[in-house]
């Protein structure tokens, strides 16, 4: 062999070797870059496709399988005629199946109770072995702090003790009045709109609201909202602008629930929000040291309708409890979140309640025509009935039973097992989410019939099997997390129907074109000529609700 070919297959071997050996030259920030990279994508393929296919213990649960690759089936929720349709849909296709399984974002596996039994376990047994669904608490604790909403365990039953008196029904028979106020400045509001031939017409949901608005206000706070602002912006207008911004400052507040965005956003949209929510802070903050005072000073004995509103029961109560045990049960801060929470809640919901109300009534003037001759007939025996007058109304109880069945203003309940469960014999591991729409239990075939879908106040005098379990009804959620302001709600509503049916008769609803048309039959059945926000926390109409009405 000679030397050129010598020289050559050692230069062969010699780049042979250098490609064996080139890795060793690699800087060790980029190998730990690549195995970390590698190591995710696994983690990543396990988690969004081997785990819930061919691991998880939930994997047989019945459920959908047409989902978006990232996004779960929230995208098919979120591209839906209704907020309510998928989860209506399953129930439907899988009705005897206790629990309803699907895949959240990023392959989150998530339990939807489908049956009485699940619900109960979930909200009565199993209460305070759930929490609030992580995700859905960053969203709605943005706005109001914790609160009763979202205490848990011993604290959440501390807080509902020291919070059940305002909301007692003897407190409630006290409180009546100031609906009864309300709800005659509403009815002049309609009044003023009558024209020359006895009809008008109103967009009622932007109405209800600042009227619900203005009640929680005396409610909780004995004055009127509007005299916390002083000179600047309106209490209101800072509260439209924290629970109703535009679509930017939405895609801020559901982006900010995955990533922390909102202390250094230099938006506009993201600076007007984040300042609406310290005023309203600030406003309620300067009333509960006002009302301190007053206190100190013995002034609330010359002002007896201010010992009735919620700030100054909470007030009292944590006197009475430092007295007893020597600890305060509120700071000031947590003052402010039982406030906002009950602000929000005990006004976004009765809005839509009576909006939805006013929809049923214009729809069906058979209903409508009964509940007048039963309204009227107390009326002339008390013009201003009191609270037992109202809660004997049995067809005008039904009715608000069927509205919140057919149309409950909650979306959904979710909380998340902080324990491995066993509930209806399925084993659900320790953090696995459950939802609870009130709407799957209201529109069970298997509880409510075959005409599950229809407006019927009648079907509540003839409950059975089922349908008469209290967890059949879930507007305000049952267990020991009920809402606690479900006496006010009712009565409040109740309140202001009365003064509106007794005045007016609803004859239709307007079409969204602007032409003040009325809807035909058809176009204003659900789903057709009145469509709910979508996606939403709330279920409300898009763009309000005009109806049509003339003087009786």
């Amino acid at each position: 062999m000679d030397i050129a070919t010598c020289v050559g297959l050692a230069s062969v071997e010699a780049a042979g070797l250098s490609r064996r050996t080139a890795w060793l030259t690699v800087p060790p920030l980029k190998v730990f870059l690549g195995l970390f990279v590698l190591h995710y994508v696994i983690i990543k393929i396990y988690r969004f496709i081997l785990y819930p296919n061919f691991v998880s213990p939930l994997r047989h649960v019945p459920g959908p399988k047409n989902l978006n690759p990232l996004l779960g089936q929230e995208y098919n929720k979120y591209t839906s005629p209704s907020p309510l349709t998928c989860s209506l849909e399953w129930s439907k296709k899988w009705p005897d199946a206790p629990f309803i399984r699907y895949l959240s974002v990023a392959g989150k596996e998530v339990l939807m109770c489908n049956s009485i039994e699940a619900y109960k376990a979930a909200l009565q047994t199993h209460c305070y072995d759930t929490i609030k669904s992580p995700f859905y608490s960053k969203l709605v604790k943005e706005i109001s702090g914790v609160g009763l909403l979202f205490a848990e365990g011993d604290y959440h039953k501390q807080q509902r003790r020291l919070l059940v008196g305002p909301f007692s029904v003897p407190n409630m028979r006290k409180i009546l009045p100031l609906f009864h106020d309300k709800a005659r400045a509403l009815a002049g509001v309609f009044d003023d709109k009558i024209d020359d031939k006895g009809f008008g017409s109103l967009e009622v949901m932007s109405l209800l609201s600042k009227v619900t608005l203005d009640i929680i206000g005396v409610a909780s706070l004995g004055v009127e909202l509007e005299e916390l602002s002083g000179s600047g912006p309106g209490f209101s207008q800072h509260y439209h602008e924290l629970l109703h911004p535009g679509l930017l400052g939405r895609l801020i507040w559901i982006t900010n629930a995955f990533v922390p965005i909102r202390g250094f956003l230099p938006l506009e949209a993201n600076r007007r929000w984040t300042n609406s929510r310290l005023q309203i802070r600030s406003m309620l903050r300067r009333q509960i040291r006002k009302r301190v005072r007053e206190m100190d000073e013995d002034i609330t004995q010359a002002f007896p309708n201010k010992d009735r509103d919620l700030l100054t029961y909470m007030l009292e109560e944590a006197i009475s409890h430092k007295e007893e045990t020597g600890e305060i049960p509120w700071t000031e801060d947590e003052l402010i979140e039982h406030l906002v929470i009950f602000t929000v809640a005990g006004h976004e919901t009765s809005a839509l309640m009576l909006t939805w109300a006013l929809y049923a009534l214009s729809t069906d003037p058979a209903i409508q025509s009964r509940l007048r001759v039963e309204i009227m007939e107390l009326l002339e025996k008390s013009p201003k009935p009191e609270y037992d007058d109202l809660a004997g109304l049995a067809l005008l109880n039904n009715f608000c039973r069927e509205v919140l069945r057919v149309y409950s203003p909650a979306m959904i309940v979710t909380r998340e097992s902080i324990i491995d469960l066993v509930i209806e014999g399925q084993y659900i591991p320790k953090g696995i989410q459950l939802d609870m729409p009130p709407s799957v239990m209201h529109f069970h075939p298997r509880i409510w019939g075959d005409d599950a879908h229809t407006f019927d106040p009648d079907r509540w005098d003839n409950l059975t099997g089922d349908a008469a379990s209290p967890y059949a009804w879930e507007p305000f959620i049952q267990g020991p997390r009920q809402c606690p302001g479900k006496n006010f709600a009712l009565i409040e509503i109740k309140a202001i129907l009365a003064a509106l049916i007794s005045r007016f008769r609803f004859i239709g609803i307007e079409k969204y074109d602007g032409s003040g048309k009325l809807m035909t039959d058809e176009e204003a059945k659900l789903g057709h000529g009145v469509k709910p926000e979508n996606p939403s926390l709330t279920f409300s109409p898009i763009g309000g609700l005009t109806v049509r009405f003339e003087r009786i």
